[in-house]
């Protein structure tokens, strides 16, 4: 019966996608609704907006519950004929229970909800992804540009990773942004990144670097 329901599961998200448009530009605040958005888990949704724990009448990306193979994707293909060039703001908390600097936060790309996936930046939970996600208590903005290893049309992802030190309620994303030449996100007041240096000379590397985080140490989880 398990093994019928992940079946039928995986066939609706496979329809879905099919029936998704394809975009060379995204953008979303969650200042309004996650319309623009699929949960891995619709019934149960393991995403939902909340309000800012640090920005008071501001809106961000929250999780019901930590995830694998990424809990809410963007419903339309993202698409580029180079580069990714993604932004976003991620806040990763210490909680009670949270293993400090590990949070769980994690973006990446899926060719489905889930499907065949690439995890570019996840907080520091020892699973070795190309780039590294502060958990500091602070609001910290990337601007990621990326190679994809699993090609130029897919879905933009977001979890709150199920094997790292954290807890429900200590991940959150914002202003996410995706073009082929980059938007600055919303002005907020976020100190520039001190890799900031360090992210864009990796990015020429992480079509390279493939999906290490998770292909490897989490084959049974995705």
């Amino acid at each position: 019966m398990k093994t019928l329901a992940t079946g039928l599961i995986l066939a609706l998200a496979l329809a879905s996608t099919a029936q998704a448009a394809t975009v060379s530009a995204f953008s979303e605040n969650f200042e309004g609704t996650l319309a623009a958005w699929t949960d891995r888990n619709p019934g149960n949704p393991e995403s939902a907006i909340f309000a800012d724990p640090l920005r008071a009448g501001n809106h961000v990306l929250g999780f019901n519950q930590r995830g694998s193979a990424g809990s809410i994707y963007t419903t339309d293909f993202v698409t580029t004929s180079g580069q990714f060039t993604v932004s976003f703001e991620y806040l990763g908390l210490t909680l009670p229970g949270t293993v400090p600097g590990d949070s769980g936060g994690f973006f990446g790309i899926s060719q489905a909800f889930p499907g065949n996936h690439y995890w570019v930046a996840g907080s520091q939970d020892g699973f070795g992804q190309p780039i590294n996600l502060i958990d500091d208590g602070a609001w910290h903005t990337y601007n990621l540009t990326f190679n994809s290893p699993i090609g130029q049309t897919v879905h933009l992802m977001f979890e709150d990773f199920v094997g790292s030190g954290g807890v429900v309620g200590d991940v959150f994303f914002d202003n996410v942004r995706f073009n082929d030449s980059l938007v600055a996100p919303a002005p907020f007041a976020s100190v520039p990144e001190p890799s900031g240096l360090a992210l864009f000379a990796l990015a020429g590397l992480l079509g390279s670097v493939g999906a290490t985080r998770r292909r490897k140490t989490r084959a049974n989880q995705d």
